[in-house]
């Protein structure tokens, strides 16, 4: 007897990809905090479909998105376990852009996260994450959501609620910032100028008091290892930083996940990347985070660099 379970062509398949690619990079990246990690992630998805999809799936997007996010979870599970061994502070990867963007690149670049967001996620547990992602982000029911992991609706409304009580503040942060991004360019370009002109002393007024260095180097780039707070200390470091590891070196305005951020390149390859977090009653910088790991810098190096040359 002949099954009735219809496998799509190849060209159903490739629709699929083109139609839900953008959405699931989205989950996945929100998700992992890596785009590198996404993007596999959604391409080993496609890849494996083959006698999975078929004509009883009344919404492929609701059903594409439960297995992309139950594949991020198993990973973040197993990721965390990992992280146990990894040196020094662990940080997403950075989504990197140029300023002036290359006009066919717009209508892509219009689904993005904040880095201060990817920052959040990463407090959240694998569900958390999940559910709040689906709901705030894609605006999912949550009767969809319980349906994806076998929960009830009002287990999922609980979920979202704390979790939305606890990153509130931070989205209505990104909202004010918003607001003051000539504001941030300027602060960058001056914070370029002393990194690179040797005169560190001159951001000490765009610091605040309980600042925090964070570097991401994964035991394979020399970086601080520890959390380094306080103005001293960050002044500190970041001179050790312009004397000692960026001569040589070029630094760039660049838009890093919709704030204006550094990229530091050394013969034209991306060695560095360095974001901030700011005090939005001052408009100091409260948080530096400075990513040097190489393997978190491979999708600057193979998009951004290249997109740059091109435009």
């Amino acid at each position: 007897m002949q099954s009735n379970t219809v496998v799509p062509t190849l060209t159903t398949i490739e629709e699929l990809y083109k139609t839900y690619k953008p959405t699931l990079f989205a989950i996945a990246y929100r998700m992992l905090g890596s785009k590198t990690d996404a993007e596999d992630m959604v391409q080993d998805l496609f890849m494996n479909m083959h006698g999975v999809v078929n004509d009883n799936i009344q919404n492929y997007k609701s059903y594409l998105s439960k297995m992309m996010v139950n594949r991020c979870v198993n990973e973040l599970t197993s990721a965390r376990k990992k992280r146990i061994t990894y040196v020094g502070n662990w940080l997403p990867e950075p989504d990197v852009q140029p300023i002036g963007q290359c006009p066919l690149e717009c209508v892509e670049r219009q689904d993005t996260v904040s880095y201060a967001f990817l920052i959040l996620m990463e407090k959240l547990t694998p569900l958390e994450r999940a559910v709040f992602i689906l709901r705030e982000v894609f605006a999912y029911e949550h009767r969809e959501i319980a349906e994806m992991f076998n929960k009830t609706e009002v287990n999922c409304r609980k979920i979202y609620s704390r979790v939305k009580k606890k990153v509130d503040a931070s989205n209505i942060k990104d909202e004010i910032l918003s607001s003051h991004l000539h504001e941030e360019k300027e602060m960058v370009s001056r914070f370029i100028a002393a990194l690179s002109n040797g005169n560190v002393q001159s951001l000490v007024n765009l610091l605040t008091e309980d600042i925090t260095f964070i570097a991401d180097g994964g035991g394979k780039v020399s970086a601080a290892i520890n959390l380094i707070s306080s103005k001293e200390r960050v002044l500190t470091i970041l001179n050790a930083l312009s004397s000692k590891q960026l001569p040589g070196s070029e630094l760039h305005l660049v838009e890093v996940n919709q704030q204006p951020g550094i990229m530091i390149t050394n013969d034209g390859y991306c060695t560095g990347v360095i974001c901030f977090d700011w005090d939005v009653n001052t408009m100091a910088i409260q948080r530096v985070y400075l990513v040097v790991n190489p393997d978190k810098l491979q999708h600057v190096n193979t998009g951004f660099i290249t997109s740059a040359s091109e435009c």
